[in-house]
């Protein structure tokens, strides 16, 4: 999944130039992939209820991989939307299978194995980025994201056979019976839920940014060349890589809401810094801005490395809650409210410029580390 999405990531500043449109409406069009986002979720549930999770992850990476690929041939404004759409439908289906997997794993071992799980996926995006930036420059992007899109979705039905099968969701759902399939959720645990999304809104504002606008950052604000412009995102991707790898047993030694505040403030001050100085030094070093970003860029990817499979996990063990149910709950409050998040980037972008835009996601993953208390589960069982 992270080498699917990521090489496309490193090349939106060619892709928004074929569009020929300023930012400010590339952001508009991209948007438009949150809205598939909470159309697929809530559907995501019904789904995997009736073909299980394994099957889900198979079919659904077809579309996927069919979106990446179909970034690369758009050119003009009007296909932008409609591919983010298909993008975001596609992608947040893989996100309840996967997630839902990771979850049911995680709660038959009783370790903090969704940071680990989530880290092969910065591995896939690290190494999908880090091809782009060699490659940007002999390959055009058409190309490019048709073979990394395939080599994507094989690689998914390789392993995908490994998963768990759908007798195992089943199983989850009748143990996890206590609100039955069409009851609503008690007050105390909708509420759970919903501080849950919030917390899952603010780390994807600001790790999605990077994906969205850095290497348009780089490109058009600070004057580099396009191979240049992927590294402050494989600069994220590979922080990030080292934080979910470790960040585990950090969890498992102290608890989510305290890895979840460290990692707020950390992330939050290192996007800042890094902006601060980058803008200062732009005019005159853009090389010097670059390196300043990059740092930056890799403090908030440590710092936002334990953000969403924790997030995840903790939604996945409420007790009571089938696992998919609850997930699916959380994503699609959490997509909803990104759609505010990406149209306010883009508007500031669009009035204030990208540079000082990307303040609105450094704001957003400090707000996850002030919101950390509410994600312990004692406050559920006190409540309910």
């Amino acid at each position: 999944m992270g080498m699917a999405v990521a090489a496309t990531s490193a090349r939106f500043a060619e892709i928004r130039g074929h569009v020929g449109v300023n930012v400010a409406i590339f952001g508009y069009g991209i948007m438009v992939g949150n809205v598939g986002s909470i159309v697929g979720n809530l559907v995501g549930a019904k789904i995997s209820l009736r073909i299980g999770t394994r099957r889900l992850a198979q079919l659904v990476m077809i579309g996927v991989g069919g979106s990446q690929i179909a970034y690369g041939f758009i050119n003009a404004w009007w296909q932008v939307p409609i591919v983010a759409f298909s993008a975001g439908f596609a992608y947040s289906l893989m996100n309840v299978a996967c997630n839902t997997q990771g979850s049911m794993i995680q709660e038959r071992t009783g370790r903090s194995l969704m940071p680990s799980f989530h880290g092969t996926w910065s591995i896939g995006a690290f190494t999908a980025s880090l091809a782009a930036g060699f490659i940007a420059k002999h390959v055009r992007v058409e190309v490019h994201l048709l073979i990394n899109s395939l080599i994507a979705i094989f690689g998914v039905f390789v392993v995908s056979r490994a998963l768990l099968p759908k007798e195992v969701d089943l199983q989850d759902r009748s143990i996890n019976d206590t609100v039955k399939h069409n009851e609503a959720l008690p007050p105390p645990i909708k509420n759970f839920i919903l501080f849950i999304a919030i917390g899952s809104l603010l780390a994807s504002i600001a790790e999605v940014s990077v994906g969205d606008w850095s290497s348009i950052l780089f490109h058009d604000s600070f004057g580099l060349s396009a191979s240049l412009a992927t590294f402050g995102y494989t600069s994220f991707v590979l922080a990030q890589i080292l934080g979910r790898f470790t960040v585990g047993r950090v969890i498992d030694r102290l608890d989510i809401p305290t890895v979840i505040r460290f990692g707020g403030f950390l992330g939050g001050a290192g996007y800042v810094g890094g902006l601060i100085i980058a803008n200062f030094l732009k005019a005159h070093h853009p090389h010097g801005a670059l390196i300043a970003m990059c740092v930056g860029y890799a403090v908030l990817g440590l710092g936002v490395s334990p953000m969403p499979p924790s997030y995840v996990s903790v939604a996945g063990s409420i007790p009571g809650v089938p696992t998919t149910r609850a997930i699916v709950r959380m994503q699609v409050i959490g997509s909803a409210g990104f759609l505010i998040g990406r149209f306010c980037i883009s508007s500031l972008a669009g009035i204030y410029g990208l540079s000082l835009a990307l303040f609105f996601p450094a704001a957003a993953i400090i707000g996850c580390g002030i919101l950390a208390h509410r994600l312990d589960i004692a406050r559920l069982e006190v409540a309910s």
